[in-house]
């Protein structure tokens, strides 16, 4: 069993780059989910870290999941901030803590199964062959589930939905 405590501590080594955060709202302004979503929020997310909230219910925090990784806010931070990191190491210990959405874990099933998180409907199938563009690649799903094992993400990918039940 994974200690919650222990990977809060190593969380806390993120600590010494973030308390040079001084709220100035750069990451949420050039932020584009929290253009199109404001319930995400990387400087609230931050404020929580600098006012030493970080508990461990601090990975509990679900609008962490809404970040796309696009790191936007870790390079306009004019404090040189990874900010981008910091929420991928805060889902990364999640995961460990296997505190996950069910749509992440339907996701990664859906790239196991296909090896794409959506489908492509017959209507964007016959529009594109009468607009005469070629056949889509079809994915090497053989290819993907090898990749996914040796990275370790099926072996988590299982503990996520045993945990859910």
């Amino acid at each position: 069993m994974i200690n919650a405590t222990e990977l809060l501590e190593e969380f806390k080594e993120l600590y010494e780059e973030i308390k040079s955060c001084y709220q100035c709202g750069t990451c949420a302004g050039g932020c584009p989910v929290f253009k199109q979503y404001p319930q995400f929020n990387p400087r609230r997310i931050m404020e929580k870290l600098l006012l030493e909230e970080f508990s461990e219910n601090i990975f509990d925090e679900q609008q962490v999941w809404y970040c796309t990784a696009c790191y936007t806010c870790s390079t306009r931070c004019p404090q040189g901030i990874d900010v981008g990191h910091v929420i991928v190491e805060m889902k990364n210990i999640a995961v460990k803590l296997k505190n996950v959405p069910a749509g992440i874990t339907a996701e990664m099933d859906a790239i196991l199964e296909s090896g794409s998180t959506a489908a492509i409907s017959q209507s964007v199938l016959k529009r594109r062959e009468k607009l005469g563009l070629p056949e889509l690649p079809k994915p090497d799903v053989n290819e993907i589930q090898k990749l996914m094992d040796a990275l370790g993400a099926t072996k988590q990918l299982k503990g996520l939905k045993e945990a859910a039940n």
